[in-house]
Order: structure tokens, then C-alpha cells, then sequence
């Protein structure tokens, strides 16, 4: 296993671990260093941030806490997302929160671009990590953006069934599903969380057009349930007859 350096993050209730890793680091890798607790599946999201209305984080927040969070809670599943206190991420944060989750949900981002409690760097300009998040992965790296393929690397890393959901999101998003959509990867979309994933359910629109041949699982942000079925048909096996 690669000797990555381990940090400990204070946050008030639960310290989160962490390890810093390089620029380039096998995703399995990062993984293994973090010493998870057993996992069956993992769900990557990617989704806005800073940009997200707060309104519509509150909605998303509520969408996880009435799906993905109760769905990773009771089925094992590993979360990796963003990891900072912004938009999607947050809102899984709270989520887990909310629910009393105790399955991992890891953050991946550069180490230069974060604050976090015990951290050496000012907080000035620098996004906050998220507190309800268990792990983190933190890239020796300044700006946002350099964390996508780490990210993206964990669903095929993870060596269990695994899912990329979209919500909302910009442009190193819709990079992030290329990337996706280029290993096959199996992609559920959130419509009606806006930009990038409303972009991918039109099936006219200029993001679609870009990814030929994408099979998409769309779910509605206002019907949680239809997130726990799509996941169910992805990551669980089927019953024996």
C-alpha cells in the first residue's frame, strides 16, 4: 500500500480522516490509505457549488435525505464527491447528517484550494471542507478542477458496482461526464437541478449531442424514490428466483 501522509481534521463531533496524495496517485490507492470500512457499491456525485441557489441546495439536501443517504446507510455504499461546504456537497453532508449515516462519504479535493480545522494555510480564499464528510482525499495541488480524474478513477477503483450521479454542475462537470461516458461507466442524472444535469436529460440538447451513444438513468429531483429504484437497478444484484 503506498505510504501517502495521514491527516487527522478536528471538526467539532467527528474528526474526518484524511491523506494527501500526489498529483497523478492510483485511485485505488488513495482508497486503500483511508482505511474504509467495508463497502458492496459506490456512488460518485458531481454537482454544483458555490454557484448553486440556496434554495436549491435545501431542495437537494432533502432529495438526498429521502434517498441516497438512507439507501447508502442500509446497503454499505461508499459516497465520493467534492468534499468542500458548497452546493451538492453540502447538501450530502447534511444528509448523511440528517439520516445518522455512518457509511463513508469521501471528499477529494486540492489541498491548496481547502481550509479545514488544524490546517497550516489561511482560511482566506480558500473553500471550507465539509464537516458531515468521514473521509478525504487532498491532492498536493492549488486549484480547483485537478481533483476530476482522481474522482472519476474511484468508480472503476473501487472494484464493487458503482454509479456516477450528476446534479447540477459547470463545466469541469460536464468534463467529468466525458470522462464517464468515455469508461462506460454508468451515469443517473438528477433533472431539474439545473445546468449541467438538465443539460444531459435533454436529449436535444448540445451536451448530449457531444456524447454519443450515452445511456443515461434519469431521475427527477422532485421524486426521491426514483432515486433509490435507479440505484437498486445498478448496484444491486438481482434476488435469486
Amino acid at each position: 500500500m503506498a505510504d501517502f501522509p495521514r491527516v487527522t481534521i478536528p471538526f467539532e463531533g467527528t474528526p474526518a480522516r484524511a491523506v494527501r496524495v500526489p498529483i497523478g496517485a492510483d485511485p485505488g490507492a488513495a482508497l486503500a490509505a483511508l482505511d474504509l470500512p467495508p463497502y458492496r457499491a459506490i456512488v460518485v456525485i458531481h454537482g454544483g457549488a458555490g454557484a448553486m441557489d440556496p434554495a436549491l441546495v435545501d431542495a437537494v439536501t432533502r432529495f438526498f435525505a429521502l434517498s441516497l443517504a438512507p439507501f447508502a446507510e442500509r446497503h454499505r455504499v461508499l459516497i465520493a464527491d467534492g468534499g468542500t461546504r458548497a452546493g451538492t456537497m453540502a447538501a450530502m453532508g447534511a444528509a448523511r447528517r440528517a439520516v445518522k449515516g455512518t457509511f463513508p462519504l469521501v471528499g477529494v479535493a486540492p489541498a491548496g484550494a481547502v481550509s479545514y480545522p488544524g490546517s497550516s494555510l489561511p482560511d482566506t480564499d480558500r473553500a471550507p471542507l465539509d464537516e458531515g464528510h468521514s473521509h478525504f482525499v487532498l491532492l498536493e495541488a492549488d486549484a480547483f478542477g485537478v481533483e476530476s480524474a482522481l474522482l472519476v478513477g474511484l468508480l472503476r477503483a473501487a472494484s464493487v458496482p458503482g454509479a456516477a450521479l450528476i446534479v447540477n454542475g459547470g463545466p469541469i462537470v460536464r468534463e467529468e461526464i466525458a470522462a464517464h461516458v468515455a469508461l462506460n461507466n454508468p451515469v443517473i442524472a438528477v433533472a431539474g437541478s439545473g445546468r449541467a444535469a438538465d443539460e444531459l436529460v435533454d436529449p436535444r440538447g448540445a451536451l448530449r449531442a457531444e456524447l454519443p451513444g450515452l445511456t443515461v438513468e434519469v431521475v427527477p429531483l422532485a421524486d426521491p424514490p426514483s432515486l433509490t429504484a435507479a440505484l437498486e437497478r445498478v448496484l444491486l444484484p438481482p434476488a435469486d428466483p
